[in-house]
């Protein structure tokens, strides 16, 4: 990781309170999301990550989530393959989609 990225994730983070969740990409890629969007683009609700219902999936381990395990997971948006956060959704005709989640800035906090 570049000085640069580093000091803007120092930056990011040391602006929380606790208990406050950052809701915007803290990386490009998506993969260290860990906010709580749970709905996709189209307006879907998303299927937690510990159910199997309506769709199955091969996602069962947390070390694929940057969260501490699959239930914390919950149904929130996650990129776990290095695209954009996505969820598989509770629509049995849809099986996954994209969620709209920002890339963060220099100076993204979430206000309490």
């Amino acid at each position: 990781m570049s000085n640069a990225c580093y000091f803007l994730l120092v930056n990011i983070f040391s602006c929380l309170g606790p208990g406050e969740i950052l809701d915007c990409n803290p990386t490009p890629d998506g993969s260290q999301y860990i906010g709580h969007k749970s709905v996709t683009v189209s307006g879907k609700q998303c299927q937690a990550w510990a159910s199997q219902y309506p769709h199955e999936h091969g996602y069962s381990l947390f070390v694929v989530f940057p969260d501490s395990s699959i239930t914390d997971a919950g149904n929130y948006c996650r990129n776990n393959n290095f695209g954009r956060p996505w969820c598989y959704t509770v629509d049995p005709n849809t099986l996954k989609e994209e969620c709209e989640v920002p890339n963060c800035g220099e100076s993204v906090c979430i206000i309490k």
